[in-house]
């Protein structure tokens, strides 16, 4: 198996750091449940001055520019962010 480090989500997202469940509705009946349910994720890809000393991302241009892009006073120093949600339909029975 080939694993792809290099992919787009590989890099935006790289762990979850916040997570957010809402069940929207809920319907029980005698045969089962039937749930609309919306997953929301937040995840924050700050470089640090560790994580840029090594060669994993101090090997790419890309990250560099980041790492001082986030530090730059006009911006606030502040992590890229990557916010994502899904609503999704689950049932089951009794």
């Amino acid at each position: 198996m080939v694993v792809d480090k290099i992919n787009g989500t590989g890099i935006c997202v790289h762990d979850v750091y916040a997570t957010r469940i809402d069940i929207i509705s809920i319907n029980v009946d005698k045969h089962g449940w039937k749930a609309w349910v919306k997953f929301t994720g937040q995840d924050h890809f700050g470089l640090d001055t560790n994580d840029i000393l090594k060669k994993k991302f101090n090997q790419f241009k890309f990250f560099r520019i980041w790492f001082v892009l986030q530090r730059h006073d006009k911006f606030g120093f502040r992590p890229f962010l990557t916010n994502m949600d899904a609503v999704i339909d689950i049932e089951g029975n009794h």
